[in-house]
């Protein structure tokens, strides 16, 4: 009897060991996250830092954290959008300085095994540009919003550049986007007109802007199993939440919300997920607000939190 409970408290604590964890203590207060990607391959979460130009790795169960890249390392700026190509092998990272006219925005590819850069795209086209966040299809090709230009550009499998992709007012000041299921459609969401569908195929828009505040001021946005998730923090009437926005049957339209999670201590100034499984893991007090984007000071305080990673079942 007693070797059976003893074989019966040994698989509890694997157990125990095995689940992911709800939630994620960053270690840096000021290190200001916000990007972030999974891979499963190395089963660990990967995010930008806008406040010291790096990139961090935190393993999945233990929640350990260690650098990627150290700070400016490769000449690698402010950190934003970041995608994970398990497929590939590489890790896909936005850098550049919002507040500067010459924001010096670029795309990072780097080999997510060795750590080495691979590549550094940049926008030869003139004016302002700044690039935010990014998706990949099923091709290998990556989008890549550009938040100054109201533009999408495009990075095709195994090409050098980027090419502009899609230029509009209709995706004025383009953030977080996201891909259909089928590749066919982008999600691309404009902070003031609201979630735009575009047709890959056509570069045509096929849906109205919102005037109801359901899908304005996003930044985090994927799409999962036929409707759209997303972070909202740029419609002060809503406050800082995480929601679901509902498509309908064409996939092409948002027709109603379902708020997760709304302002609350944990949930103060949120700005990206990524997904895991049945799970979203939400950047859920960035610290933003105590960072001044032009000099990159950040306030010391005893008052401020930790950043914290919070885990959100969407199924």
């Amino acid at each position: 009897m007693k070797y059976r409970i003893v074989i019966i408290l040994i698989l509890l604590i694997l157990g125990c060991n095995s689940r992911t964890l709800t939630e994620y203590v960053l270690n840096e207060k000021d290190l200001v996250p916000e990007g972030i990607d999974y891979s499963k391959k190395k089963d660990a979460f990967y995010l930008t830092s806008v406040a010291k130009s790096k990139i961090v790795e935190v393993d999945r169960k233990s929640g350990k954290q260690k650098d990627f890249i150290g700070e400016h390392e490769f000449g690698y700026t402010p950190g934003v959008g970041i995608y994970v190509d398990d497929r590939r092998n590489l890790l896909h990272a936005i850098g550049g300085y919002y507040r500067y006219k010459d924001s010096l925005s670029s795309l990072f590819t780097f080999d997510i095994h060795t750590k080495k850069l691979l590549k550094r795209y940049d926008i030869t086209d003139k004016g302002e540009h700044f690039l935010n966040d990014l998706i990949q299809d099923a091709k290998g090709n990556l989008y890549l919003t550009d938040s100054k230009d109201s533009s999408i550009y495009l990075l095709k499998h195994e090409s050098d550049s980027l090419e502009l992709f899609y230029r509009s007012s209709e995706i004025e000041f383009p953030n977080g986007i996201t891909v259909s299921e089928d590749n066919t459609k982008l999600y691309i969401a404009s902070f003031s007109k609201g979630v735009r569908t575009l047709d890959i195929a056509t570069k045509r828009i096929l849906n109205e802007p919102d005037t109801l505040g359901m899908s304005q001021g996003i930044d985090g946005l994927e799409f999962y199993k036929g409707h759209l998730y997303a972070i909202q923090n740029g419609v002060r009437a809503n406050t800082f939440n995480f929601r679901k926005l509902i498509l309908d049957q064409t996939r092409e339209k948002v027709v109603d919300v379902e708020v997760l999670d709304a302002h609350t201590p944990k949930l103060d100034v949120p700005l990206t997920f990524c997904l895991v499984g049945n799970d979203a893991v939400v950047i859920a007090n960035s610290n933003l607000q105590y960072l001044n984007q032009e000099t990159f000071h950040f306030v010391e305080s005893d008052t401020i939190p930790n950043t914290k990673l919070l885990v959100y079942p969407i199924e």
